[in-house]
């Protein structure tokens, strides 16, 4: 406790602090002890007990010239851990401080690194004189003196226990709290690598359940497109044979037998064309179970005969070039449903900007990896740059109420899993060009 004569250290930063009670408590670290024990103990003429260094905090503490040979001496051999000596009756003894990690905090200043020699604690007395004066008063002066060394010795070990001991719990402290901080991070980035594969598989899952609910809609109506084709057959055949007696009734009756032939000729090419169509539907949706040789110039023609209807009557010009004849091996309906998609992409946007002369032109090209290249491409002016890189994600749309943003990811899907190739996409000077890369090779080997 804080009084008159119990000062604060002034080189102790805090130099005393406020206990429960309010009381004012001097904090003390073992060179501000060992002066205490000093004064102390200096009260007996010629003993002297400090600890000192060669680096000063406390000038109080500065070391004699005996002092600073001894512990220039332990700089030099740091593996030492005392010294003593008796000199003209003047016994001297000193045992050596190293820095230890938790001497840091007040002696890292100074330039000490841990296992460095701090300074040393000294004890210093008139052996003639002791003995004198013990000769008085004991009969066994050999006795009195060891007992007296002992003692001193016996201090400075009791000071070096008490600040090994110290240093060694807060060390533990320390350490056990650290440990503590790691495991609490550990755990922290656990849970958000948790939390993150668990946000990725539900992304993932609802994708897949797109997909399957697409294909399931395709198949379904694939399914009702066969159910269709099949109550109508009938009725064509039989509009077909009402057709064939009108005509011979009529020429029966006088009616020029030309004017009834090419009339029937176009009823029957109407009729044909419904057919067609049916078919063409029909085998469009109709999956395909094993994989097979096939052109893509006519599954391209197929995609399109299907929109022909809705690109005419917006008056849409659909061209396509080919540089050669190309065969790929795989699946024919679903590189068609890619091309349909990409095709009415190309048609709505051509229609929700109210293009001028609306073009859409499809190439078939080989690029230099001997790749074969299907490019969609439109005049629409294009895609806005922000959305670049954002267009084949899933649920992504331009086309707000209208679009459900699974067409692009699901062509983009079947192009990458299904067929092994890729989908891009790219701006051209007057509109957006969407190029499908499949490879050539490989059909060969899957066949045999």
């Amino acid at each position: 406790m804080r009084t008159e004569k119990m000062k604060p250290n002034p080189y102790l930063h805090p130099g005393f602090i406020k206990s429960d009670k309010n009381e004012t408590l001097v904090w003390v670290n073992p060179a501000f002890m060992t002066r205490q024990i000093s004064d102390i103990a200096s009260r007996r003429n010629g003993f002297k007990l400090k600890i000192t260094s060669n680096k000063l905090i406390n000038k109080h503490n500065a070391p004699d010239e005996d002092e600073k040979k001894i512990l220039d001496f332990f700089e030099k051999n740091v593996d030492t851990p005392y010294y003593w000596k008796i000199d003209n009756n003047l016994f001297r003894f000193m045992g050596a401080l190293k820095v230890e990690p938790e001497c840091m905090s007040c002696h890292k200043k100074q330039g000490y690194k841990v296992g460095d020699v701090r300074g040393g604690i000294s004890v210093s007395f008139d052996a003639a004189a002791e003995f004198r004066r013990l000769n008085e008063i004991h009969k066994d002066k050999n006795q009195t003196i060891l007992f007296l060394i002992l003692a001193a010795i016996g201090t400075i070990v009791t000071l070096i226990l008490y600040q090994s001991m110290r240093h060694k719990d807060e060390s533990k402290i320390s350490n056990l709290n650290n440990t503590l901080e790691d495991k609490v991070k550990e755990l922290d980035s656990l849970n958000q690598n948790l939390h993150s594969r668990v946000k990725e598989e539900l992304k993932k899952q609802r994708e897949n359940e797109d997909m399957l609910i697409q294909q399931s809609k395709q198949a379904a109506l694939g399914e009702m497109i066969g159910n269709i084709a099949h109550q109508w057959r009938q009725p064509i055949g039989a509009v077909s044979a009402i057709m064939m007696n009108i005509k011979w009734t009529a020429i029966s009756h006088g009616v020029d037998k030309n004017f009834i032939d090419e009339r029937m000729q176009e009823a029957n090419t109407q009729l044909l064309y419904m057919s067609q169509t049916i078919d063409d539907f029909r085998n469009f949706f109709k999956p395909d179970k094993e994989k097979s040789l096939f052109s893509p110039a006519i599954e391209i023609d197929r995609a399109y005969q299907i929109l022909k209807a809705s690109l005419d009557d917006r008056n849409i010009k659909f061209l396509q070039f080919a540089s050669q004849e190309f065969e790929l091996y795989g699946y024919a309906n679903e590189f068609s449903q890619v091309v349909l998609n990409l095709i009415s992409n190309a048609k709505d946007i051509l229609i929700s900007r109210d293009i001028a002369n609306p073009i859409i032109e499809i190439h078939l090209y080989m690029d230099y990896d001997a790749n074969l290249c299907c490019s969609i491409k439109d005049n629409a002016g294009g895609v806005e740059k922000e959305y670049l890189d954002k267009i084949f994600e899933p649920y992504f749309t331009t086309k707000k109420r209208e679009g459900t943003g699974i067409g692009l990811y699901i062509a983009k899907e079947i192009v990458e899993k299904h067929m092994e190739g890729s989908l891009i996409v790219k701006n051209s000077a007057v509109g957006a060009n969407f190029i499908i890369i499949l490879p050539l090779k490989g059909a060969s080997d899957e066949k045999v």
